[in-house]
C-alpha cells in the first residue's frame, strides 16, 4: 500500500533531484521557486513511498473545485510496477473533487502512452488549446488538459486557467 509522505526542507534536495530528471527546464521551477512553494496552503509536495522506499513524488494544488496535479513521476526504476496507477487512485479518493492535469499532445510514442495511461484511470482529454506559462518566462508549452471524473466545460476550463493563473503559474 502506498502513502504520501510531505517534502520537507530535509528531504527536498533529492526529491527535487527526481524533479530534474524527470521533467524539462520549461516544464518546471527552479529550485528555490520550488523551495518556496513549500509554504503555500493549497500546494502538496509530497514523496510517493511503498513502506519505507521512496518509488517517486506528486506535486498537488488543492482547490475548491478541484484537485491539479502538477507534477508526478515514478522513479524509473520503479516504473511498471502499478505505482503510477496506485498514485492516481488514491488522490481521487482522497480528494473527491475533479481532478485535472496537463500532458503532452500524443505525437510520440511516450506521449501517446502517457494519454492512454490516464484514460485507463477515466481521465478525459480536453479539446481546449491550451499553453502552460512558462516557469521561466518567455513561451509557453502547448499541453494537453486531462481530467477526471469527466470532461470539463468551456466555465470549468477558464476557471481551472484563472486560478492556475493566480497560484500555480504566478
Amino acid at each position: 500500500m502506498i502513502r504520501f509522505e510531505n517534502v520537507t526542507e530535509k528531504t527536498f534536495p533529492a526529491v527535487y533531484e527526481k524533479m530534474e530528471a524527470a521533467f524539462p527546464i520549461e516544464e518546471r521551477r527552479t529550485c528555490i521557486h520550488q523551495l518556496e512553494c513549500l509554504k503555500e496552503k493549497h500546494f502538496n509536495f509530497c514523496e510517493i513511498m511503498d513502506g519505507d522506499t521512496a518509488v517517486g513524488f506528486v506535486s498537488l494544488w488543492i482547490f475548491d473545485d478541484f484537485v491539479f496535479v502538477e507534477h508526478l513521476a515514478i522513479d524509473e526504476d520503479k516504473r511498471s510496477g502499478g505505482y503510477g496507477s496506485k498514485t492516481v487512485e488514491k488522490i481521487k479518493d482522497a480528494y473527491k473533487l475533479p481532478v485535472i492535469l496537463e500532458a503532452e499532445a500524443p505525437e510520440t510514442e511516450q506521449q501517446i502512452k502517457r494519454i492512454r495511461f490516464y484514460e485507463r484511470l477515466g481521465f478525459f482529454v480536453n479539446d481546449f488549446y491550451y499553453e502552460q506559462p512558462s516557469y521561466h518566462g518567455g513561451e509557453g508549452v502547448p499541453l494537453k488538459i486531462l481530467s477526471y471524473p469527466e470532461s470539463i466545460s468551456q466555465n470549468e476550463f477558464e476557471n481551472f486557467v484563472r486560478v492556475t493563473r493566480e497560484w500555480v503559474y504566478k
